[in-house]
């Protein structure tokens, strides 16, 4: 379910399943969770997820200081307190020799901290290749560097891990992003990922190293975390042959008026 903040607004969401099963919801701190058990035998099940956004971040440049350097915010103790994991290893971000060494070359405590970010946003996007079998969705950091290539889970977990190092609290996000006609953007055809870095301003701002672009009124947020294993799109049990597919198709179009809706299928 998409989140509602001063980025977007979710004005519907609906989710059924098929067999019919009675969905229940409740709120985490980073964002909602649907749950369900379906005890009746079946052989296939599908989840259908239906939601419309409004979404307000035209411009996020208007939100960043490019001139002057603005490092000692990340200084406050009490900064440190309250985002303490944001700024550690967890299980998809790991503080490697390489990670720290990217992050450190590109670091220039004389610039803005927006400088570093978008650069290092850039470096991602031109170091490494958009390869949909170059890593799977456990893939860790060291198997990314090493292939050189991943896909927009793996892009966000080494731009997080860039981030940290520099002591930048930094989150997962799963979500949508709409790319209309341009056919050189990755992401609409499964659930996206990119990165949100908490800025000087006290306001988080979202950059995805896939497409080398910060997330503006294309993006839909869903859930936030500390990486991939907190917010996994679809997560469960289920008794019965040991074989399984799962098939994941996601749809997202840009509507004139609150009549129609976007539609999202996992």
């Amino acid at each position: 379910m998409p989140m509602s903040d001063a980025t977007q607004t979710c004005l519907d969401f609906r989710l059924e399943t098929t067999p019919y099963a009675k969905v229940s919801v409740h709120r985490e701190q980073g964002g909602f969770v649907h749950h369900f058990s379906l005890r009746e035998p079946h052989d296939h099940l599908q989840i259908l997820a239906t939601s419309l956004v409004e979404t307000h971040l035209a411009n996020p440049f208007a939100m960043l200081n490019l001139v002057w350097p603005d490092w000692e915010f990340y200084s406050e103790p009490s900064l440190a307190s309250q985002y303490y994991e944001y700024v550690c290893e967890s299980r998809y971000v790991d503080f490697l020799p390489e990670v720290r060494y990217r992050s450190n070359t590109l670091r220039n405590p004389k610039a803005p901290v927006a400088e570093f970010l978008i650069g290092m946003n850039r470096h991602i996007h031109e170091s490494f290749e958009y390869d949909q079998d170059a890593t799977h969705v456990n893939s860790r950091l060291d198997e990314v560097l090493a292939k050189r290539g991943g896909v927009c889970q793996d892009f966000a977990h080494l731009f997080i891990a860039c981030a940290r190092v520099a002591g930048i609290p930094a989150r997962y996000v799963s979500g949508y992003l709409y790319v209309g006609n341009d056919a050189s953007m990755r992401g609409e055809q499964a659930t996206h990922a990119w990165a949100e870095c908490l800025m000087p301003n006290g306001k988080w701002m979202g950059f995805d190293p896939t497409n080398n672009l910060l997330a503006n009124d294309r993006y839909v947020k869903a859930h936030v975390g500390l990486d991939y294993s907190e917010i996994t799109p679809t997560k469960g049990i289920y008794t019965g042959y040991r074989t399984e597919r799962l098939e994941v198709s996601v749809s997202v179009s840009e509507v004139s008026s609150q009549t129609d809706a976007v539609p999202t299928r996992a």
